[in-house]
């Protein structure tokens, strides 16, 4: 099963009094009137099948090896690699009466690619194993890179409810989606004929470019400014309080979530039947016993030459995620509360839920601590941090759904977190 990988951040959701919270809920707002949001990054790892050490070894002559026994032993039929990187530059938040106002301005990188047991396979073990058989090898690839401006509005309704809503505007810098992902190998049983049938689509804008050597990066060509590319995404939050000690929030983030790609936009279409005579794939030439050396891969490991791809200029749209949170807090005592959270993700027309319980302690005027519990990946085993330290006027938080990997992130399939500072008044 693949889980869809965003930025969840729950355990972020759970800070009080901290502008950052309002990342995953904009009626989640600091108490103080006047609030500066300095410079924050958040980042994203998830691969569903293995971790970095399960999949890559140390080579004797240097570089790293693929251990495809390994790495083929923990595949699934469906399978996700997603990174993101958020860098929050400058935001603030000013209060004036019952009405808050909302400003922040990020750069946000996201990756994820999807991709079947197959593809691995075909690469570590040939096709001998298929023969008879016709597999899919055609990753699903999205890839965005874009600027976000908020401006969000918040109105107390009274002492029980708080409603927000806060657009966005998107700058485009670059992306890479695959729009149709067939790519099927077919061996026959006599004589190793190899089918190769494909109906395959991927559009770039400045990431990637396609020539008689095949596909390479472009970054030469990715979109700095704030003038083409536009797109538009919507937060909107409620917070309640039905009773003294108990406050239920619910938000929708990034709501209608797309960018329109147009400049240096281009469409990539492999349309096409080969069939290849006595054709057996085999990569054993690179192949160290399990492992594959990339030193002498780099040539050989390259599936454009199987494909025939056309291109032509083309403006296109690309879909982003969007997130559900779904929260509660009841105050145990002045310094203690416990909170509970539902989160679900829809991207590219599927559903992941994540769910996390945990507690708030305010050890000191100075210092406030909060441990969480999370199934999320579909992994139980998920122990999350957040904490808050103010000095002065500057408020230092971090926050991270499982503090175990941070420090062990070789070990990990997941990890994730955010650091950044406030100015408080």
């Amino acid at each position: 099963m693949v889980n869809l990988a965003a930025q969840d951040e729950l355990s972020l959701h759970f800070l009080p009094d901290n502008l950052a919270a309002s990342r995953t809920n904009p009626s989640l707002l600091p108490e103080s009137n006047l609030v500066i949001g300095l410079p924050n990054v958040g980042f994203n790892l998830y691969h569903s099948s293995g971790n970095f050490n399960d999949i890559f070894r140390d080579h004797p002559d240097g570089g790293l090896n693929v251990d495809f026994g390994n790495w083929i032993a923990q595949l699934s039929p469906e399978n996700e690699l997603t990174t993101n990187l958020e860098i929050e530059t400058v935001g603030f938040f000013l209060r004036k009466g019952k009405i808050g106002i909302q400003f922040k301005h990020e750069v946000r990188f996201h990756s994820s690619f999807f991709y079947p047991d197959t593809y691995v396979k075909l690469v570590g073990e040939g096709n001998a194993q298929y023969i008879g058989e016709k597999v899919n090898i055609g990753p699903d690839i999205q890839q965005d890179a874009y600027h976000s401006i908020a401006l969000g509005l918040s109105y107390q309704v009274n002492d029980k409810i708080n409603l927000s809503v806060r657009p966005k505007i998107l700058f485009g810098i670059g992306n890479t989606t695959t729009t149709k992902k067939e790519a099927f190998i077919e061996t026959s049983n006599e004589y190793y004929q190899t089918t190769i049938t494909t109906d395959y689509q991927l559009n770039s804008t400045g990431i990637l470019k396609y020539d008689v050597d095949g596909f390479n990066f472009d970054f030469e060509s990715l979109n700095s400014g704030f003038l083409s590319n536009n797109g538009f995404a919507l937060d909107l939050g409620v917070q309640l309080q039905p009773i003294e000690k108990l406050t239920i929030n619910l938000s929708w983030i990034d709501g209608l979530a797309k960018i329109n790609w147009e400049k240096n936009a281009r469409i990539y279409e492999s349309k096409d039947t080969k069939l290849y005579e006595g054709i057996k794939i085999d990569f054993s030439d690179i192949l160290q016993g399990d492992s594959l050396n990339f030193s002498n891969a780099s040539d050989t490991l390259n599936f454009d030459n199987l494909f025939s791809f056309s291109a032509r200029d083309g403006a296109y749209t690309s879909e982003l995620p969007s997130r559900i949170y779904l929260g509660a807090a009841f105050q145990l005592t002045k310094k203690l509360s416990l909170n509970g959270l539902f989160y679900n993700q829809n991207f590219r027309g599927k559903n992941r839920q994540a769910y996390s319980l945990g507690v708030q302690a305010q050890l000191h005027k100075f210092i406030n601590l909060g441990v969480n519990y999370a199934y999320r990946f579909e992994s139980a085993t998920n122990i999350g941090l957040n904490t808050t330290f103010k000095l002065g006027p500057v408020q230092i938080f971090a926050a991270t759904d499982n503090i175990i990997h941070v420090f062990q992130p070789f070990e990990a399939d997941n990890v994730n977190g955010r650091l950044g500072l406030n100015l408080v008044f």
